[in-house]
């Protein structure tokens, strides 16, 4: 290898926020957050940010039913709307995480097809 190659791939596993060994084991087994040029940082940041989003409505939902259990139906009222988007809400964030989690892994081919070409 070049040493303008090992400079780009020391950059490159940089950018992807992975030592050089983790980059380039990630672009042989074909993980499309490697392979797409992102950085793993940003999808595990993407993943966290919705699993708070998860969490937040998940403690509504319990102090939802904290207030319903108590008979207290005007203090319930406000929780309608969320009610009314809970479905879409989960499934957007399944939808994310399981995009974010695709990414993270090897493609099921595995990569393996790579072949060493010699110069």
């Amino acid at each position: 290898m070049s040493r303008a190659d090992a400079q780009a791939l020391l950059a490159a596993a940089q950018r992807a926020g992975l030592n050089p060994g983790a980059f380039v084991a990630g672009l042989v087994a074909g993980i499309p957050a490697i392979t797409g040029g992102t950085r793993r940082s940003d999808h595990v940041a993407a993943l966290v940010a919705s699993s708070a989003e998860l969490a937040t409505l998940s403690r509504s939902l319990f102090h939802l039913s904290q207030l319903i259990r108590q008979g207290n139906v005007e203090a319930a009222r406000p929780y309608r709307d969320l009610l009314d988007t809970l479905s879409a809400e989960i499934r957007a964030h399944l939808a994310k995480s399981g995009a974010v989690l695709a990414d993270l892994q090897p493609r099921p081919s595995g990569g393996a097809a790579v072949s060493a070409g010699r110069r």
